[in-house]
């Protein structure tokens, strides 16, 4: 009754039983070491939840869309200079420079996907060494109870992430405290981004 056009749609019954006996989804996590393709294909670059799905954990997933389409946004402004090109050689200087673009993108996204992926999950089954645990979970409560408040503790992780203007690396390091493993320094970022290119490449 509440949708007449549907009405004496053939099948429609066998769609609402698929419907009601439909298994409910579960909320999936992904962590991709590199947002965009190669340089034998068209240059593409994955943003949000396609390239760092954290299942909801982090109440981060339009955030983080948003944060990696500024980045590639301004990686497609500072390097696509098609202007700026001859005419003879445009076509293939379009290509390289979006490549380019999206390659950059991608070493920029790439760590703080990272890091909101290590702040969703914490580690991800590891166990922290018995004192570092009792502090951290010192450390969770006394920030549970006062939230910053009087100069005591900090603010709640999902708090932070939505009211800060941290990146998610600087949020990730500022917390080692937590984590089995320490976040990689920018150079072993880069170092271990480049070594991905390469395989990629080979």
């Amino acid at each position: 009754d509440q949708f007449p056009l549907l009405e004496g749609t053939s099948g429609m019954e066998d769609m609402v039983q698929q419907l009601l006996f439909q298994r409910t989804s579960v909320a999936d996590s992904i962590k991709c070491n590199i947002y965009n393709s190669n340089s034998d294909v068209t240059a593409t670059a994955i943003c949000g939840d396609a390239a760092h799905a954290t299942g909801g954990v982090s109440g981060q997933g339009c955030n983080s869309a948003l944060m990696d389409s500024v980045a590639l946004v301004d990686c497609l402004l500072s390097i696509y200079q098609p202007t700026n090109v001859s005419t003879d050689t445009v076509k293939t200087t379009k290509r390289a420079m979006l490549h380019q673009s999206v390659s950059s993108y991608s070493q920029k996204a790439v760590p703080q996907g990272h890091a909101l992926y290590d702040l969703s999950f914490g580690n991800d089954g590891k166990t922290l060494p018995i004192f570092r645990n009792i502090r951290a979970i010192s450390s969770n409560a006394i920030d549970a109870i006062f939230g910053g408040r009087f100069g005591i503790g900090k603010k709640p992780l999902q708090t932070l992430l939505a009211s800060s203007l941290s990146s998610f690396v600087d949020i990730r390091r500022d917390r080692e405290k937590y984590f089995v493993e320490d976040f990689p320094s920018d150079q072993l970022l880069r170092e271990e981004l480049g070594q991905v290119y390469r395989q990629g490449i080979e």
